[in-house]
């Protein structure tokens, strides 16, 4: 009777493991749907207030960097995504801000930083039309800096 009384308790206690880890696996499934379903509204109220835009970064020694689907603000300026993703460095002047430096790479005598716009209509980037600090982005956009000489 007592080897019968040993698989009892043993029994009991394995039934006992098995009704605790069940209630946290439904208690840890019921959660993880919780916040899963708050991470999709909040995905959802984020997408009211952003856009999404492509940046190259053309360093002009075979460096091309490409920052696509990038999610900025609503209403940002190109020079407000370039200071997103990049480490920038500028002027200002009483006519707009002059980018000097992308990512430590810094302009000179004879180079400087140029932004483009992507015509996909022509298929062809044309030059920014005003200042990065001018320009207000859309969704979809494409720009690209290029590291240029005079």
């Amino acid at each position: 009777m007592v080897k019968t009384s040993g698989w009892i308790w043993v029994s009991g206690a394995l039934l006992c493991a098995l009704i605790v880890s069940s209630y946290f696996g439904l208690y840890y499934s019921a959660e993880y749907t919780k916040y899963q379903q708050l991470y999709q509204d909040t995905l959802k109220e984020l997408a009211k207030h952003t856009i999404f835009v492509n940046m190259l970064i053309d360093y002009g020694n075979g460096t091309r960097l490409w920052y696509n689907n990038t999610r900025i603000p609503v209403g940002a300026t190109l020079f407000n995504a370039t200071k997103m993703i990049a480490e920038i460095e500028y002027e200002k002047y009483e006519w707009g801000i002059f980018i000097t430096a992308i990512n430590t790479v810094r302009g000179d005598q004879s180079h400087f930083w140029l932004w483009h716009i992507w015509d996909s209509a022509k298929k062809q980037w044309e030059p920014g039309p005003v200042g990065a600090d001018a320009f207000i982005l859309r969704d979809g956009d494409t720009v690209s800096w290029a590291y240029s000489t005079w």
